[in-house]
């Protein structure tokens, strides 16, 4: 809850609007019983002459209870959606800036999960469960105060059943955090595996597995269904339980208060009065055992949020008042000293990994799969930090630079190309978010693109669907190198760069870079003879 608490500070004056209203609400409906119990023993005693003004008095306190209780809904709701709406965005910066080794340790799909269902899950219970708890816990209090202004020792019923309700809660509550989280966590399975399938659709087709995934994946809803269902129907008893204890409890302020009359301990009036605060007790009661118990199931969330928020974000993501300094405008001198390197539980990738890339060279790095090619990478992009040894750019160790600053000088044409569901123009830009239309098609025309681009039907905005599913790999790779080309950094990693190209456009695609990556430090990782010609050096892991 102090991560709700946390971001709930930004919204104070909404917040003290809420409490005025819940306070003013609360007064309303609390006026009620007394009136109505004035207005009842009136009527028995004297009958309905001159009630006039009272039935008036009790109208208009009806109508106001009811109008700030729908009042109160839409501001706290308002407010409430405001405060989620900071969370899901908090939420969503965070993960971006969150080191490469904590998503890879993670599955997607149990990430997706987090900021979709259970962010949902999340907003229903802020804005339909949690805004209307200070109403209920001042309506209850209200009347048990009034009940024991009234009269002492009938109102001192309501704390002896207390203990009842505390047996209750503690009993319900830890099975229903137990079935919460485990509800969330089969919920996250089933996201999983479908945005597994829906990745691999190809191969999911080539090897005629529609059925078997079909199985697989009705298996895996139906295991969540079961937990949901157990955990509906124990939420479901949660409400009743507690008004069944306050129903028998009014039953027996009821027999007492007949008695009380009967001895004439009490007005006609103080016994309507009395009857209907202990009945506006019931719902309040009752509905605060069944927000307990959708607390406990809501609790596991904000837990995994919690967790996932205090997750450290890479280096010169931090807000703090020392951030890593920025890198200065580099020559592009690149020098591994004495790396090692090991992914988290795997043998060593990398030892004593020593290497200098004068400004300007064009590197070509060879070597079998595994062997740690892309590795050198993902550590001079700082994805991983060496276990040992350094990395320097122009001199500076990237260990002790803002990652923001370092990333902005490398232009990486991955293998994959890793484009956006949206137009050509917008996957180019992305690469310089500022750059002008004609800069973007100059990238394009350099890259060897523009032919294609211009053939699509709508030419550069044209839509190429997820992750640029209406691409060719080739027409994929192009887009990704002009868009490290608008990007225009004295660093340029080709990784596999052609590995989808034909020999044609790898011939040209050499011509190309030949010119446009002239001053430009740039590292080579290829399997391809043909990409080795646009090497100044060769090495091999």
């Amino acid at each position: 809850m102090r991560t709700i608490l946390a971001l709930a500070r930004p919204h104070t004056r909404a917040l003290i609007a809420v409490s005025a209203l819940t306070l003013a609400g609360s007064a309303a409906t609390l006026a009620i019983p007394a009136l109505a119990g004035g207005l009842a023993g009136r009527l028995v005693e004297v009958g309905s002459a001159g009630t006039a003004p009272m039935v008036a008095v009790l109208v208009l306190a009806i109508l106001a209870s009811t109008a700030l209780s729908a009042a109160i809904r839409i501001v706290s709701g308002d407010t409430a959606a405001r405060i989620l709406a900071d969370l899901r965005t908090r939420l969503y910066a965070h993960l971006q800036r969150l080191p490469i080794a904590w998503h890879v340790a993670h599955r997607q799909g149990d990430v997706l999960a987090l900021m979709t269902s259970e962010v949902a899950h999340l907003g229903n219970f802020l804005t339909g469960t949690l805004v209307g708890v200070p109403p209920l816990l001042l309506t209850a209090g209200g009347a048990a105060l009034l009940m024991l202004r009234i009269d002492p020792a009938l109102a001192l019923v309501v704390p002896a059943l207390v203990p009842l309700y505390f047996v209750l809660l503690k009993l319900v509550g830890r099975r229903l955090r137990e079935f919460g989280r485990r509800e969330q966590d089969a919920e996250a399975h089933v996201l999983a595996l479908a945005e597994d399938n829906l990745g691999a659709i190809a191969a999911i087709k080539s090897f005629a597995r529609e059925d078997v995934e079909d199985i697989r994946y009705r298996r895996r809803v139906e295991a969540a269904r079961r937990i949901s269902t157990r955990l509906n129907r124990l939420e479901a008893l949660v409400e009743p339980a507690g008004a069944l204890i306050a129903a028998f409890a009014a039953l027996a302020l009821l027999l007492l208060m007949g008695d009380h009359l009967h001895r004439g301990l009490m007005s006609t009036r103080e016994l309507f009065s009395f009857l209907f605060y202990a009945v506006l007790l019931t719902r309040p009661v009752g509905a605060l055992t069944e927000t307990w118990g959708q607390i406990q199931v809501t609790r596991g969330t904000l837990a995994r949020m919690a967790r996932v928020l205090a997750e450290q974000p890479e280096p010169g993501h931090a807000r703090e008042e020392n951030a890593d300094r920025a890198l200065p405008p580099v020559q592009g001198a690149i020098r591994f000293e004495q790396v090692d390197f090991a992914y988290p539980g795997r043998a060593p990738v990398l030892q004593g990994f020593d290497l200098t890339v004068r400004p300007g060279e064009k590197v070509a790095i060879l070597g079998e799969n595994g062997a740690g090619k892309t590795t050198l990478v993902a550590l001079l992009l700082r994805f991983y930090d060496c276990r040992s040894g350094r990395i320097t750019i122009d001199g500076h160790d990237v260990a002790g630079v803002d990652v923001a600053s370092l990333r902005r000088q490398i232009a990486l044409v991955p293998q994959r190309p890793e484009l956006l569901s949206a137009t050509v123009l917008r996957n180019i830009a992305f690469g310089r978010p500022g750059a002008s239309r004609a800069e973007i098609e100059e990238a394009a025309r350099r890259a060897d693109a523009i032919d294609f681009i211009t053939a699509l039907p709508q030419g550069f905005d044209t839509e190429i669907g997820d992750r640029g599913v209406r691409l060719s790999g080739g027409q994929g790779q192009r887009i990704a190198l002009a868009r490290a080309l608008l990007k225009d950094a004295p660093i340029v990693v080709l990784d596999e760069a052609t590995s989808m190209y034909d020999p044609q456009g790898e011939e040209r695609f050499i011509e190309t870079c030949t010119r446009i990556l002239e001053g430009r430090t740039v590292l080579i990782i290829t399997h391809r003879p043909a990409s080795v010609a646009l090497a100044d050096r060769v090495i091999r892991l």
